[in-house]
């Protein structure tokens, strides 16, 4: 047993769980470009006023989930347990909430809670998330419920159900909760102790517990679409209209709402379906909603918003039980091995070209006898050695052995990458800058069009 372990409800990501994750990150910040999100990043730790008004006094985050932070006796920080709140403060400390609207952002990124470690749910987690700034029209509610369909589409996963419903804005909140309230006041003595203190807090939340004695009651609480307003039914119903028309299969679910104080009016899940995972409760791997007062409750102007959060743990817990690939191998193709001893520096010499060229290669630094290095490499899962140091492998020339196919060739040195590569594939080295080569270039129009002409005025 070792002398210490990760904290209880965290783990390490190892090389492979790691590039999953990696993989992961890519897809969904390719997508996020894609509909006009670009990335941003906000401290881990955070002053514990941000969640605090944000995401309200009641909720079970602010209530005994927040990791409290010092720093040379400072208190008032904290580990940053969500991402809406951390990015809308972001978003007016650095005055862009002047910017042209709409005002887009991704991020993927740890959080920390100290709730109880279940299934998928951890301690230290890993969220994306997308916050998208101004617009009231509907329209932006149904693109990130699209997107995120979409995305898990691509990824392949299936087995999950889309949920939504609408809690109301602000102005009816104070009705639906004063007539749930007054419900459950009389129904007290039958709830679970759990939601005696909601119903203290906020009485929405009991509608989403899922204690069979509340579940009971839950079923016969007034309906919450029956308290909106007018103008929150019709928001709502648009909604459903545009996730209809672009094909999403959905539930409206009266019970659905949300642990954070800030929704208003469109709240959504994508609930996990397989059984091994609904044993342990709902498990949600993407949820989010509007939050139009938010960007007020931390001391901005009037500016609505909406967005979403995925658990990253989730989403690679579920398509791995899907049977999803995700990642790259985490093992050097190339290994490069030598009979002479002493010669580390001429090994990385081999080596070099090989890398700069797009392989990876890792480099046998010992003394052992050839056969050794050889087995080792095969272990590490090489496909390939490049070895140099034996009598046919003097003079500029080096050996390319096939691991997988048994085979060898003697080549120069001077040859290796193109040997090399009649074995093994080349990984695409990431630009330091993607953009337009020039940005003074025009595209073409469409065919048979002009190209696009540079307006006079710039």
């Amino acid at each position: 047993m070792p002398s210490y372990q990760a904290p209880r409800g965290m783990r390490d990501l190892l090389p492979e769980e790691a590039a999953a994750f990696d993989a992961l990150q890519a897809v969904i910040e390719a997508r996020a470009l894609r509909y006009g999100y670009p990335r941003i990043v906000t401290p881990v730790v955070e002053d514990r006023g941000v969640f605090t008004k944000s995401v309200g006094e009641t909720s079970d985050i602010v209530g005994y989930e927040m990791y409290d932070v010092s720093l040379h006796g400072q208190g008032g920080l904290v580990l940053r347990p969500e991402g809406t709140a951390a990015v809308t403060r972001a978003f007016l400390e650095h005055g862009l909430h002047r910017a042209p609207r709409p005002v887009r952002f991704f991020y993927y990124e740890p959080m920390f809670r100290g709730q109880r470690p279940q299934l998928l749910r951890y301690r230290q987690f890993w969220q994306w998330g997308l916050e998208c700034f101004g617009p009231e029209e509907p329209l932006a509610d149904v693109e990130i419920v699209d997107f995120t369909a979409r995305l898990f589409a691509e990824v392949g996963l299936r087995n999950y159900e889309l949920e939504l419903n609408t809690v109301g804005d602000a102005k009816c909140q104070p009705k639906v909760r004063e007539a749930l309230a007054s419900y459950f006041a009389k129904n007290r003595d039958a709830l679970s102790d759990e939601s005696k203190e909601r119903l203290e807090r906020n009485p929405m939340r009991i509608l989403d517990s899922k204690d069979p004695k509340d579940r009971a009651l839950v079923a016969t609480a007034p309906k919450i679409h029956e308290l909106l307003c007018t103008e929150d039914r019709e928001h709502f119903e648009q909604v459903v209209a545009g996730v209809e028309r672009l094909g999403h299969a959905y539930k409206v679910s009266q019970t659905l709402v949300r642990g954070l104080d800030y929704y208003t009016r469109t709240v959504f899940e994508f609930v996990l379906t397989d059984p091994e995972f609904t044993k342990a409760g709902d498990i949600a791997v993407a949820a989010g909603g509007r939050y139009n007062d938010l960007v007020q409750t931390l001391g901005g102007p009037p500016v609505q918003g909406v967005g979403i959060a995925g658990g990253v743990d989730v989403l690679h817990g579920a398509l791995k039980k899907e049977g999803v690939r995700m990642g790259r191998e985490t093992e050097a193709d190339v290994y490069v091995l030598s009979a002479e001893k002493a010669d580390g520096a001429d090994r990385l010499q081999v080596a070099d070209p090989l890398r700069q060229a797009g392989f990876t290669v890792a480099i046998d630094y010992s003394d052992r006898p050839l056969d050794k290095q050889l087995e080792s490499a095969v272990k590490h899962g090489a496909k390939v050695a490049v070895i140099r140091g034996t009598p046919e492998a003097r003079g500029g020339n080096v050996i390319v052995r096939d691991l997988v196919a048994k085979t060898q060739r003697v080549t120069r040195l001077a040859a290796v990458v193109t040997e090399v590569g009649r074995h093994v594939a080349k990984h695409v080295t990431p630009p330091l800058f993607e953009g337009p080569a020039n940005p003074d270039e025009h595209e073409p129009g469409a065919a048979g069009e002009a190209p696009f002409l540079k307006d006079d005025r710039d």
